[in-house]
């Protein structure tokens, strides 16, 4: 079934053309989450190439069903020399009840999706993006990274954002003292009234550290949330059942060098660094010999996309890289 669903596709559903089958195919491959975001992006794609503007339905059929009793009037019998005659409607008429109908089922099918409510970003592999929020908020978002943010209300009551990936955030403190949260889908949140913390959720594991203010992080293990207060300098490490590990760093900026394309190893494993570069590059990594990876690499050091980390990695440990497309094979320099 996935194999079936294209973009071109999608894009004739978005527009009304497709048949129940492919929409049945189409809804039941939305609702992996898997496909979430594939769907979320080429409807954004499609509704940057279609502008979508806000049609008055409900008048629109009003209007169309008082013309057909207009149309439809029975002569009565006291009418004297009543000619009865037959109108064929206007084609613009059927095309506005085409539309109409169209414009019904596509919301129907639309599934009750985070689309409209909230405005996504996302960033490629290599690449990093700063977003001003409408709070005065600031978001620096790592590569290969997801942030959801509401397009309406958003600081009036609350201030709710998703995150998947990476991303560091300096929040601004409103007079309101609203609250600024980072849900993400890892069963745990960081809530906030304005700080500066790092966010990291990808599939690994997660951590927070707090650079300054203070924060509550929010964490779900089994059927109980465990509330955890953190002060500057405090860094949590959470592992996929939420286990949590708090250590304290001395330089919290540290774990936000990627904003300047700076890694600032600390007897970093080259296990670490294939990590890095799979969630950051989309390079899938192996090394020949397993006692490889646990060689470690200390220092700071500027790489600017893939092929310059791999560069460094390979110089200063004194191995050996081949890399084709995204596949790279760590060995032993012989």
């Amino acid at each position: 079934m996935k194999s079936t669903i294209t973009k071109e596709l999608l894009f004739q559903h978005f527009s009304g053309k497709t048949s129940a089958m492919q929409k049945q195919l189409i809804d039941e491959w939305a609702r992996e989450v898997a496909n979430e975001e594939v769907y979320y992006q080429w409807l954004e794609e499609y509704e940057n190439l279609h502008p979508e503007y806000e049609a008055n339905v409900s008048g629109a059929i009003d209007r169309y069903n008082d013309f057909l009793k207009q149309r439809q009037r029975v002569p009565t019998a006291d009418a004297p020399e009543t000619v009865v005659v037959s109108i064929r409607p206007n084609r613009w008429i059927w095309a506005l009840a085409a539309a109409t109908v169209t414009a019904i089922v596509y919301f129907i099918l639309l599934p009750k999706s985070d689309f409209w409510r909230y405005q996504t970003y996302r960033t490629n592999f290599g690449e990093t993006q700063t977003l001003k929020l409408e709070d005065g908020s600031t978001v620096v978002l790592n590569a290969n990274s997801l942030l959801k943010v509401p397009r309406w209300g958003f600081g009036e009551k609350s201030r709710d954002v998703f995150l998947a990936g990476e991303a560091e955030f300096s929040v601004k403190h409103l007079p309101g003292h609203q609250k600024f949260v980072v849900k993400t889908g890892k069963r745990f949140d960081v809530e906030v009234l304005g700080t500066e913390f790092t966010v990291f959720a990808r599939a690994r594991g997660s951590k927070v550290v707090l650079n300054k203010g203070k924060v509550q992080l929010n964490v779900s293990v089994g059927n109980q949330t465990r509330q955890m207060l953190m002060k500057p300098g405090d860094l949590i490490l959470l592992d996929n059942e939420n286990h949590a590990l708090r250590k304290t760093t001395v330089q919290p900026e540290v774990h936000a060098a990627w904003k300047g394309h700076r890694y600032i190893f600390q007897q970093t494993t080259l296990q670490e660094i294939i990590y890095l570069l799979a969630e950051n590059y989309g390079i899938q990594a192996e090394a020949t010999d397993k006692e490889l990876l646990g060689q470690t690499l200390s220092g700071t050091f500027t790489a600017k996309n893939a092929d310059e980390l791999l560069e460094l990695i390979q110089g200063v440990l004194d191995l050996t890289i081949t890399r084709k497309d995204n596949k790279v094979l760590i060995s032993q320099t012989k």
